[in-house]
């Protein structure tokens, strides 16, 4: 529940911040703090619910990164993020024989999904991206609520 309130406080401070100026061209990328305090929740939050999408999704938006360097940043954190966890997953049996077959299954799918979404990619508009980005973030912090 802490957690969708901070998604919560973070997506309606990135509006705060994208409105309060002129133009969202005149932004900044945000303070260097914001990074590491950014990445240390990020990590405690994957650890307690594996929810860490929505605070890096808000993180990249204020970093003002490029549509396609936010998806490869975001696909690079995640990997690393999640192969840091396979052992413990391993070590709680949750990862098994089986369960890897399942997700060889399942491979078709996400290179489908994969190639899908770099084809929706190049088509959005950045500040659509960047809205669309907020608003399912902020979804996110109202399902984390409940």
């Amino acid at each position: 529940m802490l957690i969708g309130g901070i998604v919560l406080v973070l997506v309606a401070l990135s509006y705060w911040r994208r409105y309060r100026l002129a133009s969202a061209d005149d932004l900044a990328p945000v303070h260097w703090t914001v990074a590491i305090f950014v990445g240390i929740l990020a990590g405690f939050v994957t650890l307690i619910a594996n929810a860490a999408s929505p605070l890096m999704a808000i993180y990249l938006v204020a970093m003002r990164l490029p549509k396609m360097q936010y998806v490869g940043t975001a696909a690079v954190f995640f990997m690393l993020l999640n192969l840091f966890k396979v052992p413990f997953m391993a070590a709680l049996g949750l990862v098994t024989a089986a369960s890897f077959k399942f997700n060889l299954m399942l491979l078709p799918a996400v290179l489908i999904g994969a190639a899908a979404g770099r084809w929706l990619l190049t088509r959005i508009n950045q500040s659509v991206f960047e809205q669309l980005v907020l608003a399912l973030s902020a979804i996110a912090g109202l399902l984390l609520l409940l």
